[in-house]
């Protein structure tokens, strides 16, 4: 069974239980005064710019990189992981608590829909 931690066919929850990534998140996030760098808010998550996979998760210049990460609050993290698609919601243990469509989802759902009733009212006129 795939943990909480599973994207695709990766699992990155032993990088996460490391030692090492433990030291880093801490350093930076520490660095950081555990500020979110999007909004101000108290940050809870050391987020990757670039997303960790199977083969830059072993570059320590990827996957430790003070270069490579930001510190975020739950809100501007889930807005991160959320722009197209819907979003784990995490509560402060890391858990997922619940998911969420994205705001940007609903936006394009409503849009799309408004697109295909104006497309069925030509339709129905050319008949």
């Amino acid at each position: 069974m795939k943990s909480r931690y599973s994207f695709k066919d990766y699992d990155n929850k032993a990088f996460y239980n490391s030692a090492a990534w433990q030291r880093v998140s801490s350093a930076y996030m520490n660095s950081r005064s555990y500020i979110c760098e999007r909004c101000g808010k108290p940050a809870v998550i050391c987020h990757h710019k670039k997303w960790l996979n199977g083969e830059n998760v072993k570059d320590p210049y990827v996957a430790l990189s003070f270069e490579n990460l930001e510190a975020l609050c739950l809100e501007c993290h889930n807005i991160e992981h959320g722009l197209n698609h819907s979003v784990a919601i995490f509560d402060e243990d890391g858990d997922i608590s619940r998911v969420r469509e994205s705001q940007e989802a609903k936006e394009f759902k409503k849009n799309q829909e408004q697109i295909e009733n104006l497309l069925r009212g030509i339709e129905s006129r050319k008949e």
